[in-house]
């Protein structure tokens, strides 16, 4: 009885044991809340709005603008990217995508076909994704309501408010649904190189949409925070497998470590 004793106080003090311990967030949640919070900070400076950061906004898209409109080769490009990277083509690859995903599951051939559960989740993240996601984009417009940059003589025109950037919210929620689309199916981060063409995709966007006057730097960002924020966060709450390292159990279902 006394050795029982003695047992169940050094266990008493000795605290839970590493399993009972809780695990700490996954550094996706971290970073939606990081970007949620710069979301919040931008929307407040433009809204308010903040004198000093309006001032450089429009310094900046004036520089930008004044660029593209004395070379017209410059300003050709700018267009064509923006119609390349539209909110309307990354939702029909999207549709593509998903109904694809949602085919290999069901006849268990191909990518994604050792675990149909998985792949089918991945299917319905990509659609809720990216085909919703505008309606995230047009409630921030519609909350900030602010008005998009205005010249004598602009070198594109659009309709409605530009904060935040559709295009901008867009490129960055297909870039982060591409990146964990890669992961679900192979299981593996994805290559250097895809990580640069989707780099160079987002950041480009950005600078035409700037490049064209038809937002500011600040719309830009915000708009990538925000589908970071949406994209990342949608990821996490379908326990995708995009934290951690994880391995292939039985049957190849991808399994976080």
């Amino acid at each position: 009885m006394t050795e029982a004793r003695g047992a169940m106080r050094t266990t008493a003090r000795s605290g839970p044991r590493t399993g009972d311990r809780a695990r700490p967030w996954p550094w996706p949640v971290g970073v939606v809340v990081a970007c949620g919070l710069g979301v919040l900070l931008l929307a407040v400076a433009v809204w308010v709005p903040w004198a000093a950061w309006v001032r450089l906004d429009a310094e900046l898209t004036a520089t930008l603008v004044r660029s593209s409109d004395r070379h017209d080769v410059l300003a050709g490009v700018l267009r064509w990217v923006s119609v390349i990277c539209a909110p309307t083509v990354w939702r029909v690859l999207a549709a593509v995508a998903a109904a694809a995903l949602w085919w290999r599951a069901r006849v268990f051939r191909g990518i994604g076909a050792r675990d149909p559960d998985l792949t089918r989740r991945l299917a319905t993240y990509v659609l809720v994704t990216v085909e919703i996601g505008g309606l995230v984009s047009w409630v921030g417009k519609e909350v900030v309501r602010r008005p998009r940059p205005l010249f004598d003589d602009p070198v594109a025109s659009a309709a409605g408010f530009g904060f935040p950037s559709g295009h901008a919210f867009g490129v960055m929620v297909a870039a982060i649904v591409l990146l964990v689309a890669v992961r679900a199916l192979t299981g593996r981060s994805a290559r250097p190189l895809w990580w640069c063409v989707g780099a160079l995709v987002v950041a480009g966007t950005g600078l035409a949409r700037v490049g064209l006057g038809v937002h500011y730097p600040s719309d830009v960002v915000a708009g990538y925070l925000l589908g970071v924020v949406w994209a990342l966060g949608l990821a996490t709450w379908l326990r995708l497998p995009i934290a951690g390292r994880h391995h292939r159990a039985r049957g190849g279902t991808l399994v976080d470590g």
